[in-house]
């Protein structure tokens, strides 16, 4: 059965059910997983021997005429019975019911989707499974109603997420963007996974933006500027392309996006630096006409 199947959508969705707990499993009893038989190369056309030439049907003989005072009728073949309509079926079982509707699971809102205020926010967040294992969570830093919002994936391993803007990266990005007249004071930071960065499933992808929603609307930032391929992948689908839309005008949830090459990767490539300030940057309605 294995070598028939193709499992790796099951998998890939109970892995997410993994991340996020058994906790919040109702969430997503209403995905219908359906096993597809993994394609396999048609096998060659059988060989269908020809029909050998039929014979001449033999001619009948002249039945003897009827008396013109038969006694019965000739007999009729029996009529197969009908099984159309509500009728059982031949063997006696009883008519076919109709499936089941699917059930539809309800989905409960998260404590989070309450919070009142951002330490709020992160208090709940910290409660729930997929970061209940955390230490700690790296929070928003900047002022309120930044200009300027960098949605990173993560942390990277080794570096301090409190001094981000006293990095090399970040001194980067004070560079560049001072050349479209917004200051660091104007300037703030979160994280998408707010911990050490990793892979995420596609099942964590879905929380982790929901939980984005959420703090954006107590941030409020003018324009959010995202951070490398996978992470536009995971904000707006894999379906779109990353070169195409690169600095161009985007929507999250009602915040203005642009999304950016890597950072850390810019940081020490200048193809990637004239790549963002001669391509990107001129794409996005918001940073052209400051």
């Amino acid at each position: 059965m294995a070598d028939e199947f193709d499992f790796s959508e099951l998998r890939n969705y109970l892995q997410g059910q993994v991340d996020l707990g058994a906790g919040l499993d109702e969430f997503y009893l209403d995905e219908p997983w359906a096993l597809e038989k993994k394609q396999v190369a048609p096998a060659g056309r059988p060989f269908i021997p020809p029909t050998p030439a039929s014979r001449p049907a033999p001619i009948p003989q002249r039945p003897a005429p009827l008396h013109q005072n038969s006694a019965a009728p000739a007999p009729q073949p029996p009529q197969p019975a009908s099984f159309s309509g509500n009728q059982g079926s031949m063997f006696g079982g009883a008519p076919a019911a109709n499936a089941p509707a699917p059930r539809v699971a309800k989905r409960s809102a998260s404590a989070f989707e309450s919070a009142n205020s951002l330490d709020e926010f992160y208090t709940q967040i910290k409660a729930e499974a997929l970061y209940s294992k955390e230490p700690n969570l790296v929070r928003y830093m900047g002022p309120e109603r930044p200009k300027v919002l960098f949605l990173l994936p993560g942390v990277k391993p080794g570096m301090d997420p409190a001094v981000f803007f006293q990095s090399p990266v970040g001194e980067m990005l004070i560079r560049l963007f001072a050349n479209l007249n917004i200051g660091p004071e104007s300037m703030g930071v979160t994280y998408f996974f707010k911990s050490t960065e990793r892979a995420l499933s596609p099942l964590l992808e879905t929380a982790l933006k929901k939980m984005l929603v959420k703090e954006l609307s107590f941030i409020q930032p003018e324009m959010m500027v995202s951070c490398g391929q996978p992470l536009f992948h995971q904000l707006f689908g894999r379906a779109k392309s990353f070169d195409d839309l690169a600095g161009s005008d985007q929507d999250f949830s009602g915040t203005k996006t642009c999304a950016l090459v890597d950072f850390y990767q810019m940081v020490n490539d200048k193809q990637l630096k004239w790549l963002t300030w001669k391509v990107h940057i001129p794409r996005s309605a918001y940073f052209t006409a400051k």
